[in-house]
């Protein structure tokens, strides 16, 4: 009887043991599934984000190209005209965002494949639009895929990005690329109006404060040494004086980009000084990318307004301004691959109304270290009293800008692609002062015996940089 009631419960352990096996069988079926479904999502994810990653690389490239051409006085253009699409749709009638899409995906299917670019994980095509009537417009699109454009089921990202240009405006009363000295007798303060709180100098790399004469109502900052680092605020430095202090964004300082953004709006007062002697109006046969001297001759012997022409034909031709008591010759002056000098004004106390923007010759000095084998681009200050004619804009140099003597200058930016020699006895500046250092041999940036008060309201297309007004990832 015992052994038949035993007996009984073999059937009970079985059905027992069978239904533990299956539920374990049913927990590593699930645990498998979510497994493989994670491993293909995640899978999924890296290879969305990878021709995204495509993607933006292309966008990347094609706003570095438009700025470098704004940059260098030209018009951008791609190097192959296939690698570009024109809009099916009028400006004032935008397609739905899938017929966007699909107008894209049209125009890149339609293009060679060596518009087809590699970016890490992944290849894009990327460019800039036009409108239906073929006129470039500030519209980039990227289209993004990995591992591949070709491989089968690759994933594909599209990115459509509006920009625009934006005018530098300073943020700094005095801000240079290169080592910044200043060898006594300097003040720097805020103009009366000024919308700013702190009148800050900075350098992106070394700077020296030398003797105990600095005045600043502001910090005074360097990315790299700073000889006055945590001693500030003291009686003459109201703010801090840090050393490795973060980069300042600072625009690449090129008079053709300042060309090219004003003097057309500025024709009626703006003079190109020509390096044979000539001065003419600008030309606006192609306001979108002028040249200078190829305008209507005003003056063909080297002499207008004040101005002469010395050392004509040479690496020094220089026009030189000789203002005259009583007189006044108002106007935005353009110094074409030479040299400017408004060193021969001693003794005149007439304010003079000009803006004077200097353009260096490429390569005219071979083997000249200190300016990267320009020549020209030079602009020398000595006791002329100078206010503005173009809003903002004072001084604009490639190569230079070299003050000698006291005098005043006001209101705007005094700016030079390598560096600024500021050594007087006591001048005063109404504005800012920015270098960019463009040539990495040129002298350290020197200024010595100058009130400078910051006036931060100048709005300058000194280098105008780009910004991105809209970043949309198109579906569709």
């Amino acid at each position: 009887m015992r052994r038949r009631r035993l007996d009984h419960d073999d059937g009970i352990g079985m059905i027992t043991v069978m239904g533990l096996a299956s539920a374990v069988a049913i927990v590593v079926a699930l645990s498998v599934t979510v497994a493989i479904n994670s491993l293909s999502s995640a899978r999924n994810h890296v290879e969305f984000e990878a021709s995204l990653a495509a993607a933006e690389t292309g966008v990347d490239q094609v706003l570095g190209e438009i700025q470098t051409a704004y940059d260098n006085g030209t018009a951008y253009a791609p190097d192959d005209p296939d690698c570009a699409a024109s809009w099916t749709w009028a400006t004032g009638s935008l397609p739905t965002p899938e017929q966007e899409m699909a107008w894209l995906e049209s125009a890149v299917a339609a293009m060679p494949e060596s518009c087809v670019q590699s970016a890490g994980a992944g290849e894009y095509v990327a460019f800039r639009a036009k409108a239906s009537n073929g006129t470039a417009i500030p519209v980039v699109y990227s289209l993004g895929w990995t591992p591949s454009r070709e491989a089968p089921q690759a994933a594909a990202r599209a990115i459509r990005v509006e920009y625009l240009f934006s005018p530098y405006k300073p943020n700094q009363a005095i801000l240079t690329e290169a080592d910044l000295v200043f060898s006594g007798s300097v003040e720097v303060d805020l103009a009366d109006n000024s919308g700013a709180t702190s009148a800050d100098v900075h350098s992106n790399s070394d700077l020296s404060a030398g003797n105990n004469s600095l005045k600043v109502n502001g910090s005074v900052t360097a990315s790299g040494a700073n000889d006055r680092s945590g001693t500030c605020p003291d009686g003459k430095i109201t703010g801090t004086c840090e050393a490795g202090a973060p980069p300042q964004a600072i625009p690449r300082v090129n008079a053709r980009s300042l060309y090219r953004a004003l003097a057309t709006e500025a024709a009626a007062g703006w003079f190109d000084l020509c390096p044979d002697g000539s001065v003419r109006a600008p030309d606006l046969s192609d306001p979108a990318s002028p040249t200078p001297c190829t305008g209507e001759v005003l003056s063909p012997d080297g002499t207008y307004r004040g101005w002469v022409l010395e050392d004509a034909n040479t690496t020094d031709a220089t026009w030189v301004f000789t203002p005259v008591d009583g007189t006044d010759y108002p106007g935005a002056y353009y110094a074409y691959q030479t040299n400017v000098s408004l060193e021969k004004g001693k003794g005149n106390k007439n304010e003079v109304t000009m803006s004077v923007i200097v353009e260096a010759k490429p390569d005219g000095w071979p083997n000249h270290a200190e300016s990267c084998d320009k020549s020209g681009g030079t602009l020398i200050w000595k006791h002329g009293y100078i206010t503005n004619y173009l809003p903002g804009v004072l001084f604009v140099a490639d190569t230079a800008v070299i003050g000698e003597a006291n005098s005043d200058v006001g209101v705007g930016v005094i700016a030079a692609g390598d560096y600024i020699d500021w050594n007087t006895s006591s001048s005063t500046v109404r504005g800012s002062m920015v270098t960019s250092g463009n040539c990495p041999t040129s002298p350290t940036n020197v200024i010595q015996g100058v009130a400078l008060s910051y006036d931060s309201s100048s709005e300058v297309p000194l280098s105008t940089l780009i910004r991105t007004t809209g970043w949309l990832e198109m579906v569709g």
